[in-house]
């Protein structure tokens, strides 16, 4: 009679004991390779947007929700992009089996007209203010950082070896986009953006 054991996938291999892993079925890399580190960047940007959508389920949605709906809905399509953005980083141009990218300019194009329809819902930024307010703005700023340090990883990687157009114009748009859905969530639960202090005051 077969167990729950059986069923399980093992999740250790130990093939990565001495620092190496699998990029792709014929390049294996070390774990701090830029290759590596730069699609690694996007897992635990994909983990920040979980957080962020976990907080926005736990807002009462405003009654005009169409902007609202195309967020939260945009950012799981997000999350299921980012392992497809990942994949085609993982991919070296370098070797004569790589598989075409999957992230095209429709992809960009999409994350912009969200980016459009948030900010026509969005009081105007006043330079500047400092990241806070709600706690869902606040995983969505903690997001944008992250997307912006997963962007400088790509850049580095892109320095050494070739990375698709559209796959740096994805990330760099999806670090825009985050900022702006923070400032309308925090639109939307009524939170004004905390203003920077003067220079003199504070500590």
């Amino acid at each position: 009679m077969p167990t729950a054991r059986t069923h399980m996938h093992r999740i250790y291999t130990r093939r990565g004991d001495r620092g190496t892993t699998t990029a792709t079925r014929r390049d294996r890399r070390g774990k701090d390779s830029p290759r590596v580190m730069a699609y690694g960047s996007l897992y635990e940007l994909n983990a920040h947007l979980g957080l962020a959508r976990a907080a926005m389920a736990a807002v009462e949605p405003p009654p005009a929700r169409s902007a609202w709906d195309s967020l939260y809905g945009g950012l799981e399509e997000i999350q299921h992009r980012l392992f497809f953005v990942g994949r085609d980083l993982s991919q070296s141009r370098g070797l004569p089996d790589h598989e075409p990218p999957l992230t095209v300019s429709e992809h960009v194009l999409r994350l912009e007209a969200l980016v459009d329809q948030l900010a026509a819902d969005t009081p105007p930024w006043r330079p500047f203010t400092i990241p806070g307010g709600s706690l869902a703005a606040g995983h969505l700023f903690v997001a944008t950082t992250v997307c912006r340090r997963g962007e400088t990883l790509i850049a580095a990687l892109h320095h050494q070896e070739p990375v698709p157009d559209a796959v740096l114009a994805w990330v760099n748009r999806l670090s825009d986009l985050l900022f702006v859905a923070a400032r309308f969530v925090n639109g939307v639960e009524g939170v004004v953006d905390p203003p920077l202090r003067d220079p003199l005051d504070g500590y």
